[in-house]
């Protein structure tokens, strides 16, 4: 083989490696492009949820607020009201907190830097099912009580002691609720801990960190 024949197919290798370089640049785009297409449509349902939890807090707020109000100077019915108001201005600001975080999202950004994102967002995830975990453990009980009041029955006023055992029941529900998120933490518990977990990030987090995880080991490789 000649100098000239070397050379001739040193350039075509150079050539079918840029080649080479190119497509597999192409592919990665085009599959990072539909994976993030598809990490963006994952959280249409969980804005469309927390748009619904926004309006509904809003409505509670409302309502809420003009039952205490006219209500000022009877103690219990100030306390119903006051309670889910301040249920209400939790919806709020959970669901207005969870959308500033979606909307945050730099689907531009290197993989690491969206994971960290996503990564924050299941950390607020969690926060908010621990404290909504705690809420309703307690929060069905005003409600119950005003439903009532609005039926003509003022249960507070006619038996005292239902509301008592309502009250009691709402701190069992709390130990209960307690007691499986101490159950989680236990050793031997991780399965469990992690469909908890799972469960408490919601399935559109889950999804997203699913993608993210996909993108990255495809650019490893």
């Amino acid at each position: 083989m000649t100098y000239s024949e070397l050379d001739d197919l040193k350039s075509a290798w150079q050539t079918l490696s840029r080649n080479l370089e190119r497509q597999n640049a192409l592919t990665l785009h085009q599959l990072r492009e539909n994976k993030l297409t598809r990490f963006r449509s994952g959280f249409r349902p969980l804005v469309t949820g927390q748009v619904i939890q926004l309006a509904c807090g809003v409505l509670l707020s409302i309502v809420a607020a003009r039952f205490w109000a006219g209500h000022l100077g009877v103690a219990h019915l100030m306390i119903y009201g006051i309670s889910l108001h301040l249920y209400g201005l939790m919806l709020i600001i959970f669901a207005a907190r969870d959308l500033f975080l979606i909307r945050r999202l730099d689907y531009a950004a290197p993989v690491l830097t969206l994971q960290k994102q996503v990564a924050e967002l299941r950390r607020w995830h969690l926060q908010s099912a621990l404290w909504f975990g705690i809420a309703g453990c307690f929060i069905w009980i005003p409600l119950l009580f005003v439903i009532f009041y609005a039926l003509g029955a003022d249960v507070w006023v006619r038996n005292p002691a239902v509301v008592g055992w309502n009250v009691l029941s709402g701190f069992v529900c709390l130990g209960i609720f307690y007691g499986i998120v101490r159950w989680a933490w236990r050793p031997g518990s991780e399965r469990f801990a992690e469909r908890l977990e799972e469960s408490s990030a919601g399935r559109a987090v889950h999804r997203a960190q699913s993608v993210l995880d996909e993108i990255e080991r495809f650019e490893r490789e």
